[in-house]
């Protein structure tokens, strides 16, 4: 059995949750998908449920599949039969995958999670994204709004940056390459993989292009050497589509739309919309100039020239239509008490419903709710989630700071704080909802009031945490990404280590409810964004990524990344004691834990990210998914 040659970094949970049988709809597949998927199945069926065939083309066939763990949707594509008999173009195939997949961790970019082979099948994972292709959204709309194309536009350029900052190159930018998910996000798929299709092969007709062309760029359509410019060039005539409800270039074979690539003026975006700005016929024109070198010279040169577009523009909100309604199928549908029956192992909280009106809340003063654990543990060497039950245990009051402090004014208070060691955004005092909705669960629902504080814009980051080290002479965190990824959160920190960084910083580790507020708002929503979850990149990103994903107070990465310490007591039994023992191997487990919040993004499981949940963890140990944020009083 071929085993992936690039597998996505991640934990796996102790045990499964129930698999339940989902009805969906049947789909016809030709006898060579059934060939394909059986061996998908056979190669990877132990970790992916291949449910059907969704699409494909001349260069590979892809499908849906579930991952059988977490329920999460993934996307297989699958190189065509035809192509992965030339092993030059399987290895082409191969090593512009292993390329791509260092993009991950930009919102605007759908990552490759996996890259592996077997069974004479050659595949890459990457994750579903629901909604539809920027194809099918023109088709639905027709041409779109000025805002509204350059909404989609500035946030292409975003990923090209991100992409062009690593040396990656699309080359087969298009509409159909470009996904809108049900949020109005715009992302770019197949980023680098087009490469492959450019090797000679005997396997490739004459004459045959399997590039679109359409979208690509003189130099591309001659066959020579392309950089981020030819992105750039494709990227011009999805602008100028969007805007103009058509392609720049047509023509009745594939060589007469080369050709005007080639040879042929951009036609004049004001001759067919009369009522167009003209500094955007202006930038679509500098997109699509025949020499790359009177181009924009990159992406962030483009990126300065749409921001001026963009002053004085409308918000714009996309919406997009799920193109595989029948997909809402195939992920199950269960209710909290459902979910936490089957995930009973796990589960220390249940989902929350819609929040309930604040003024049906009764306002407390904070302490510790009883409550269930999550443990990430250690096991044969390796951390892995070792997840324990615990019975109610009486509330006791929390050795934090206190709610009732009295705090300046919000409204007289700096938004934002920079200093040498990074951005805090103010959280403003007064109520907020803490815990969770169901009658159910331990962590019952509550409203709570703080007084106005700051806390930091990201994780702490290694190369934050290194300039501790050096000033303070302090030991390294037991990471093994410390030194080789500055922009990663530190992990393997002890809550001593957190409290010594913080204080150096000026600042102290946030209380549970101090970091809930500041995750969740006023308005008891699941996530910092919102109620509806959101995947999961399977490993540690850089502290700034997915800025779509911040918090009311514009923090980011509270649900995932790495998981954070906070300074509230969490009362641990000797049930939790033991299984800390066994899983860690330690003789002795220190009675001192706290909670820790967030999730990970290497905890495969969505439950973890949900800002209510909480889970504890000794003090003085670390853990490779848990790493910290700094708060500061407003006073």
């Amino acid at each position: 059995m071929g085993q992936p040659i690039l597998a996505a970094a991640g934990f796996q949970p102790a045990l499964k949750a129930a698999a339940g049988k989902i009805a969906r709809p049947t789909i016809l597949m030709s006898p060579g998908r059934n060939a394909t998927r059986s061996a998908l199945h056979q190669i990877i069926g132990d970790k992916y449920e291949i449910l059907e065939w969704i699409g494909g083309g001349g260069m590979a066939e892809v499908f849906l599949a579930r991952h059988r763990t977490h329920g999460a949707l993934f996307a297989i594509k699958v190189l065509s039969d035809r192509l992965a008999e030339d092993p030059n173009i399987v290895a082409r195939f191969t090593e512009e995958a292993r390329t791509a997949a260092t993009l991950g961790g930009h919102p605007n970019i759908s990552e490759i999670f996996d890259i592996g082979e077997g069974a004479g099948l050659h595949y890459l994972i990457m994750p579903f994204v629901a909604g539809e292709d920027l194809s099918s959204y023109l088709q639905r709309h027709g041409r779109l709004s000025e805002p509204e194309a350059l909404h989609i536009v500035r946030q292409i350029t975003e990923a090209l940056i991100w992409a062009g900052d690593r040396h990656v190159v699309h080359r087969d930018l298009k509409p159909s390459n470009i996904r809108i998910d049900l949020s109005g996000r715009a992302i770019v798929i197949d980023f680098g993989i087009a490469k492959a299709r450019d090797v000679p092969s005997p396997l490739t007709k004459a004459g045959e292009t399997m590039g679109t062309p359409y979208y690509m760029s003189p130099e591309q359509i001659r066959g020579e050497t392309c950089d981020s410019r030819s992105d750039l060039y494709s990227l011009g005539v999805v602008f100028f589509e969007l805007l103009s409800g058509r392609k720049p270039f047509t023509g009745d074979t594939l060589r007469a739309i080369e050709i005007q690539h080639i040879e042929q003026p951009v036609p004049s975006l004001g001759t067919l919309l009369s009522t167009v700005d003209p500094r955007f016929e202006q930038v679509i024109n500098g997109l699509l100039a025949k020499d790359p070198a009177d181009r924009y010279q990159s992406a962030r040169e483009l990126q300065e020239a749409l921001q001026a577009l963009a002053e004085g523009q409308p918000a714009v909100q996309l919406k997009a239509k799920f193109d595989r309604p029948e997909i809402s199928q195939i992920t199950p549908k269960v209710s909290g008490h459902q979910e936490a029956e089957q995930n009973s192992a796990f589960l220390n909280t249940f989902p929350s419903p819609t929040p309930a009106p604040p003024a049906l809340v009764k306002t407390t003063q904070y302490k510790p709710p009883r409550t269930k654990l999550l443990i990430p543990a250690l096991l044969g060497g390796i951390v892995l989630l070792a997840v324990v039950a615990a019975g109610f245990y009486l509330a006791t009051r929390p050795k934090d700071k206190p709610a009732a402090k009295q705090a300046p004014p919000s409204t007289n208070l700096a938004k934002v704080l920079q200093d040498k060691n990074g951005t805090m955004f103010l959280v403003p005092a007064g109520k907020f909802i803490f815990g969770d909705d169901d009658e159910r669960s331990p962590n019952k629902r509550q409203e709570v009031d703080l007084p106005a504080f700051y806390i930091d814009a990201t994780e702490v980051s290694n190369g934050q945490y290194s300039r501790f080290v050096t000033a303070q002479r302090h030991a390294d965190p037991d990471s093994e990404n410390f030194k080789t990824n500055p922009n990663l959160p530190v992990t393997g920190v002890t809550l001593e280590d957190a409290k010594a960084f913080c204080s150096w910083a000026g600042a102290r580790v946030p209380t549970e409810p101090e970091w809930e507020k500041a995750a969740r708002g006023i308005d008891g929503r699941i996530y910092p964004w919102g109620n509806p979850p959101l995947p999961s990149p399977g490993k540690l990103v850089a502290v700034d990524a997915y800025p779509e994903r911040q918090s009311p107070y514009r923090a980011l990465n509270m649900s995932g990344n790495a998981a954070e310490w906070t300074v509230s007591e969490f009362p641990v039994t000797d049930r939790e004691l033991d299984d800390m023992r066994k899983n860690t191997g330690r003789a002795e487990v220190s009675r001192n834990w706290c909670n820790v919040k967030g999730g990970s993004f290497l905890l495969e499981m969505d439950l973890f990210s949900r800002v209510y949940m909480r889970r504890g963890w000794p003090t003085n140990q670390a853990s490779p998914i848990i790493g910290f944020r700094c708060v500061k009083d407003a006073n």
